[in-house]
């Protein structure tokens, strides 16, 4: 359901898929994009929406400034902490505007989710969406990558010169301006790359004055908050903080209409008169601390298919009644980790490789790479099915990953975690080794090779021993003259520089490294 705010009108825009015959650079262009990265990508299904009974102020200036944006400012900027719903409203906006004609293209972000955190791919995939709903777009798009296919592995700043600015360029009469929809803008990895979207975004509404508009949403991330306080934005860009429009009375609606689906789930397992007016009221005052996060959160441990909803409101609402207790989002976390008789070790270090890992993986291929038992992890994980988002064990894609940034971030400080502290460099080197003795393997002549494994082991490999402390079995693995000698310049130089970090690893590891480097540093010398 969309908002009820949201009227839907028949689009006038073209519609359905590119016809490529004859569009060969569209073709091109299509195996450079974020495909996932949509609003009704397939990967994002079921995506997250907005209650249609809250929100209504928010959806209003919303609704307002998509109508008047191409008058008016083009940039809107959604603002708020983890878990405020800021993708369940770019959702509902996209899907809208979608419906209205006015949506161009959509990205949504994702921490720690390879492609989806990928900044490069953003403005291919903006150009490539554009091309099937703006069609004076196609051939000049199209015409672009035929005459030059290095654009796709280029720098944002060339792709937006050559797939939007000059395409645009040669319409003779303006189009209807469209909206372009960018959805945790912090989720893209580095804060140099965030800025450059940015910036880059600038230049297409101030400078070249396109008819496109940009709804933005992000956390406070310092980079970003910098650049929309000053004056590249300052004026242009309206912004709406969500901190200012939560209330009591969105919370409670939100919280009686997902208890009453996990009542109509369960039939007539659950009375009627679940849950009462007090534990509502008192979710409602908690909620106060963290907004839809900590709603949220409650739901997904209340609704987890392997207890008993009324059992779990109950102990939570027991342990929320004492004057301080669950008071936060940390409390909360702390009670569902804790909580239940699995075996908390087994928990984190199931835990522990998914706030470390940059795509998610199939639990199989994880295991795999971690050299655990089969099946292991999804066990473990299935105690905690409100933090954490699991497919079935059996999917040959997509796998388990955490369900909030502010999950990860609370695991990984020692500070709020306390005994349920994950130690990242500890899992960055277990994943590193295991990425090391993946690609033994395949020099062995492994033939069971999945592809996105693959694909991960040898794109991330360096990212995660960068990050990574030296253990006993990385290092003897780092000695293995047959991994050394099958590693390129630039894998080289980065373990030197990782060695270099840590003086206290045997100089033996150094010296074998450095005369590989040797080796091929003079392999490159012209003859």
């Amino acid at each position: 359901m969309l908002a009820p705010e949201f009227p839907l009108p028949e689009s006038t825009l073209l519609r359905g898929p590119v016809q490529y015959n004859g569009f060969d650079g569209l073709f091109l262009l299509h195996s450079a994009i974020a495909i996932g990265a949509a609003h009704d990508s397939a990967e994002r299904y079921p995506p997250p929406r907005c209650h249609p009974q809250t929100r209504k102020v928010v959806f209003e200036i919303i609704l307002a400034w998509t109508k008047n944006a191409p008058r008016g400012s083009r940039v809107m900027y959604v603002q708020g902490e983890g878990g405020s719903g800021k993708t369940a409203i770019s959702q509902t906006v996209a899907e809208y505007c979608a419906h209205t004609g006015q949506l161009g293209a959509s990205f949504f972000f994702a921490h720690n989710k390879g492609d989806l955190s990928d900044g490069r791919l953003l403005f291919p995939t903006i150009a490539y969406k554009l091309a099937k709903v703006v069609p004076d777009l196609r051939v000049p798009i199209s015409k672009a990558i035929q005459s030059d296919t290095t654009i796709l592995s280029d720098e944002p700043e060339v792709q937006v010169e050559k797939l939007i600015i000059e395409p645009y360029r040669t319409i003779p009469h303006p189009p209807i301006p469209t909206l372009v929809v960018i959805d945790g803008l912090d989720g893209c990895e580095g804060t140099e790359m965030q800025q450059r979207i940015l910036t880059l975004i600038a230049q297409l509404v101030i400078v070249h004055r396109l008819p496109l508009c940009f709804f933005i949403t992000s956390r406070p991330n310092p980079a970003i908050q910098a650049l929309f306080d000053g004056p590249m934005f300052h004026k242009m860009a309206t912004r709406i903080p969500l901190e200012l429009f939560v209330s009591d009375a969105d919370m409670r609606t939100y919280l009686r209409s997902e208890f009453l689906s996990i009542r109509e789930r369960w039939h007539a397992a659950i009375p009627e008169a679940w849950p009462s007016t007090d534990a509502v009221e008192l979710l409602v005052g908690k909620s106060r601390s963290a907004g839809y996060l900590y709603a949220s959160t409650v739901i997904r441990y209340v609704d987890d298919p392997r207890g008993d909803p009324v059992q779990r409101l109950y102990d939570l609402v027991v342990a929320a009644a004492a004057p301080g207790a669950l008071s936060t989002v940390d409390d909360l976390y702390l009670h569902i980790l804790s909580s239940g008789d699995h075996d908390t070790g087994k928990l984190l270090r199931a835990m522990g490789p998914l706030t470390c890992t940059f795509a998610t993986l199939p639990s199989t291929e994880l295991e795999r790479l971690l050299n655990t038992e089969q099946g292991q992890i999804y066990k473990s994980l299935n105690h905690v099915r409100a933090l954490v988002d699991i497919p079935p064990p059996r999917m040959l894609t997509g796998g388990p990953c955490i369900a909030q940034a502010t999950t990860t971030e609370f695991l990984i400080d020692p500070g709020r975690a306390a005994h349920l502290w994950v130690d990242v460099g500890t899992h960055h080197a277990e994943l590193a080794s295991g990425c090391i003795r993946y690609i033994g393997e395949i020099l062995d002549g492994l033939d069971d090779i999945n592809l996105a494994t693959y694909q991960y082991v040898r794109r991330r490999w360096t990212e995660h021993l960068q990050r990574a402390v030296p253990t006993p079995i990385l290092l003897e693995q780092l000695g293995d003259v047959r991994f050394v000698y099958s590693r390129t310049i630039s894998e080289v130089q980065i373990v030197i520089s990782w060695l270099q970090c840590h003086p206290d690893v045997p100089s033996e590891i150094m010296r074998l490294w450095q005369s590989w480097a040797g080796e091929l540093l003079h392999l490159q010398q012209p003859l």
